[in-house]
């Protein structure tokens, strides 16, 4: 958010126009990149299509309004989706579909979940909202205000096992002498938040107990990918980019982009795909509908994103089919998803997006890649083997956005080579120039600088290791008192059993309750013992060497 930065933008086309002999307006023309570009024309053509793409407006009725109405319409789809194999193919794909998700869901031809005691065992609180609570934290949810959930076969399995455990079961009878029993909500709560210029993103908000045992089935399904399919979500994503890599020199690989994967997956889809024993698990941890703005909505998608379950669920169903579209061709090659972000080998691109379509998920053509120098696939966008992938200014409103802008497009000269200094110019003249920092620390804390070509005197070694300045966010936290608290004013009483549960599971600190998104910059002195460390598989430095990161320096800032 913030106001347009006219100069910046001006400074970047300047930069562009120096390098590749068109405008930023020119370059965000281009509809796609040509095949026959050089690496620099593909860098900055990335650069002008993603620079303002998702630059957040100060008012987003228009964006939210455009999400609602795009979900709506996929539930509808999602609503009338019917099973239809229309050659033998079909029925091949699809026969090998849903035996991959039989074995997966039965191994050694038993039941993953054995009963929902494995749920709660493995459960957990997200840090996002739960329906009822005034915080997102452990304690807060479920030892300081109300239970909800969507059923009374829910709240009467989770106090039969919280009965099992004396701490919380006194925890659990505090909590209802101030807070009431559990209450049964029919509806999650619909709710947007920034992500382009033109659209929202949607988010879902769960009752608390259904969260906490979707979470749980989350965990055990987690486990369940690294066994069956050799998918570790924790690592997933930098494995895919990789592959990107490998597609876009040789096309041994493709990526598939889909329109609103985790919609399109149906209750209709999932009960004729899936072991009756899971259709019927998922579907009593659910949230069947969705409220806005007073206005409930039935859901024929089987979870919303919000929903505990629904990132590894979609990896599950999207990695049986592309085991399935292997199969068909005698092969068994790595399945590579990341939710919704897939990696296939070229050969089985076109079934697999027949199975894809018979499913009822739509392909996006424009940002899915077969043939051809470019690849994209989990923040990593690869033309002819090297990363091109643009940077995102989503606000310009603080000294904070500036340093962050200022640390990406070095990072961006660095691995594309585009020298970007008149930008740099009018972005260094709203900054304190003299705050460099670590090449691992937070971009937004100050200049990302290599240790060489450090120039401040704010920086100086010591015996105990290098010290510098920088900014860093303090995020307010509210102390628990034996009085009880006050919290977006509502009144908390004490619940020490609550609060030793909280801090035994490492879910509270001695400090305080951290409340979301609350807090202030502070600047601060620092000291570590190896400065130039970072990890080049991720973030803004993906792809990146110290050399190039001190070439792009040099020539951003001191040319």
């Amino acid at each position: 958010m913030g106001i347009l930065p006219v100069d910046v933008i001006s400074a970047l086309s300047d930069d562009l126009r120096k390098a590749v002999g068109f405008s930023f307006e020119e370059l965000k023309s281009f509809p796609a990149i040509p095949p026959d570009s050089s690496h620099r024309l593909a860098s900055a053509i990335s650069l002008a299509h993603s620079f303002m793409k998702k630059f957040l407006p100060q008012d987003s009725r228009e964006q939210d309004l455009a999400c609602l109405t795009k979900l709506l319409k996929v539930n509808m789809a999602s609503g009338a989706w019917e099973l239809r194999l229309n050659t033998g193919l079909d029925e091949e794909l699809w026969g090998s579909f849903k035996q991959e998700l039989y074995k997966f869901f039965n191994p050694g031809g038993l039941p993953l979940v054995g009963s929902w005691d494995d749920l709660f065992l493995n459960g957990r609180v997200g840090p996002g909202s739960s329906i009822g609570a005034p915080n997102g934290d452990f304690y807060t949810k479920f030892f300081g205000s109300v239970l909800t959930c969507t059923s009374q076969g829910l709240i009467d399995h989770y106090q039969s096992n919280v009965r099992r455990f004396s701490e919380w079961s006194n925890a659990e009878s505090i909590r209802s002498q101030h807070h009431s029993s559990p209450r049964i909500v029919q509806s999650s709560r619909l709710s947007f938040v920034p992500k382009s210029v033109t659209i929202s993103r949607s988010i879902c908000t769960e009752p608390s107990l259904n969260m906490y045992y979707q979470l749980g089935l989350a965990q055990i399904l987690t486990g369940r990918l690294r066994s069956y399919f050799s998918i570790d979500l924790s690592s997933q994503s930098v494995k895919n980019a990789e592959l990107a890599r490998l597609g876009s020199v040789d096309d041994s690989w493709s990526t598939i982009d889909l329109e609103s994967a985790s919609d399109t997956l149906s209750v209709n889809l999932l009960r004729e795909v899936l072991p009756r024993d899971v259709f019927d698990l998922l579907v009593s941890l659910r949230c069947k509908s969705l409220s806005y703005q007073g206005t409930v909505h039935e859901l024929h998608m089987i979870s919303t994103m919000g929903n505990g379950f629904t990132f590894p669920l979609q990896t599950i169903i999207f990695a049986a089919m592309v085991k399935a579209s292997y199969i068909s061709y005698n092969q068994r090659d790595p399945v590579c998803v990341f939710g919704d972000d897939i990696a296939v080998k070229s050969y089985a691109y076109h079934r697999l997006c027949r199975l894809l379509s018979l499913a009822g998920c739509i392909v996006n053509e424009a940002k899915s890649f077969h043939k051809g120098p470019f690849r994209e696939s989990c923040g990593a966008d690869y033309f002819l083997g090297r990363n091109i992938r643009g940077i995102y200014m989503k606000r310009f409103a603080t000294l904070q956005d500036s340093y962050a802008l200022i640390n990406a497009l070095n990072g961006f000269s660095a691995k594309t080579g585009l020298i970007l200094n008149s930008v740099m110019n009018c972005l260094i003249g709203k900054v304190d120039k003299s705050l460099e920092i670590p090449l691992w620390e937070d971009p937004s804390g100050g200049i990302r600088m290599p240790l060489s070509m450090v120039r401040t005197r704010r920086v100086s070694e010591t015996t105990h290791g290098t010290i510098y300045s920088k900014y860093s966010f303090k995020a307010r936290k509210l102390r628990i008192r034996t009085s009880g608290m006050w919290l977006n004013r509502r009144y908390i009483p004490y619940n020490p059993s609550g609060l030793h549960i909280a801090f035994l599971s490492g879910m509270a600190l001695s400090s305080g309750l951290p409340l979301r998104e609350e807090g202030r910059w502070k600047k601060e002195r620092r000291s570590c013992s190896y400065w130039d460390s970072f990890d080049s598989t991720i973030g803004l430095l993906a792809d990146v060497s110290i050399r190039q990161l001190e070439t792009a320096v040099h020539f951003n800032l001191y040319s």
